[in-house]
């Protein structure tokens, strides 16, 4: 739904009170989103996850199975779930995305004068 004109004016205004007030604030407000964030959190798991998996080699060298099994399948596994929670994360914001445009787009076509037309034509036929 979009905001109406007075609710913009206040949120311009709250934009440039925070502007003025913390300006490195601002600039990191503006350039983080949930893809930025998810992006990361993502990039760590499968760092993580690749830790994981070298881990248990290094430890069946060591001849220590229980470890091997323990904390680098343990290490590999919840980097796993992470990545896979990241991954979710940023392709359900993509999906909201897509919905807000449509709605946007279906809420401009809208209009009743629209209708009214559509149903005349109809009724010409």
């Amino acid at each position: 739904m979009p905001l109406s004109e007075e609710e913009q004016r206040i949120l311009s205004e709250i934009e440039e009170h925070l502007y003025q007030e913390d300006p490195r604030l601002a600039r990191e407000v503006e350039r983080s989103n949930v893809y930025a964030y998810s992006g990361r959190h993502l990039k760590w798991a499968i760092a993580g996850m690749v830790i994981g998996i070298l881990l248990i080699p290094v430890f069946l060298a060591m001849r220590s199975v229980t470890l091997a099994v323990t904390i680098g399948f343990g290490v590999a596994f919840a980097s796993g779930i992470w990545a896979y929670f990241a991954f979710r994360r940023v392709t359900q914001a993509g999906i909201n995305d897509l919905r807000r445009k449509r709605r946007t787009l279906m809420e401009g076509d809208a209009s009743p004068e629209r209708f009214r037309r559509r149903f005349r034509r109809d009724e010409d036929f």
